[in-house]
């Protein structure tokens, strides 16, 4: 089996890119230097700060934006532990084994699981598509679906 693993970056990835580089930007220079305009950024923004992944602040009535610092304690455990759907899977896969369940089973109980926590995450994946303006939300969570029970 040929596992290839794709990145797909946004618009907002850029900007969390820039924040790296620098230390804070005015939030104009922000959306010039990404070609968007300053309503869209500001969009953006209000989501990170909202999420606690960039930082505002004002200087007069200038907004600057920067990233927020992880702390160390975070961080440690953040770069210790490796997370992901295939971990998961095979950590459940295990203890259905453990269990004694025929595999045809837990493979039915794995697609299950994933369609119950999918099914929980519907909501927040449509106001987060139409917060972001995407008009084809059905469909984009047909194909996540599909690429989520693939896996």
């Amino acid at each position: 089996m040929t596992v290839v693993e794709e990145t797909i970056t946004t618009s907002v990835d850029s900007l969390i890119e820039l924040l790296k580089k620098v230390n804070k930007i005015e939030l104009e220079q922000a959306a010039a230097k990404l070609k968007m305009p300053v309503s869209v950024v500001q969009s953006w923004v209000d989501f990170l700060v909202e999420e606690k992944i960039i930082g505002l602040e004002y200087k007069f009535t200038t907004p600057f934006i920067y990233l927020n610092k992880p702390h160390a304690a975070a961080k440690t455990a953040i770069d210790t532990t490796d997370v992901s759907i295939d971990k998961f899977k095979e950590d459940f896969q295990k203890k259905a084994s453990e269990k004694k369940i025929p595999t045809h089973q837990s493979t039915d109980l794995w697609k299950n699981h994933l369609l119950q926590k999918l099914d929980k995450k519907k909501d927040f994946f449509f106001r987060e598509a139409r917060k972001r303006g995407f008009f084809n939300q059905e469909e984009l969570w047909i194909q996540y679906r599909k690429k989520i029970i693939a896996m």
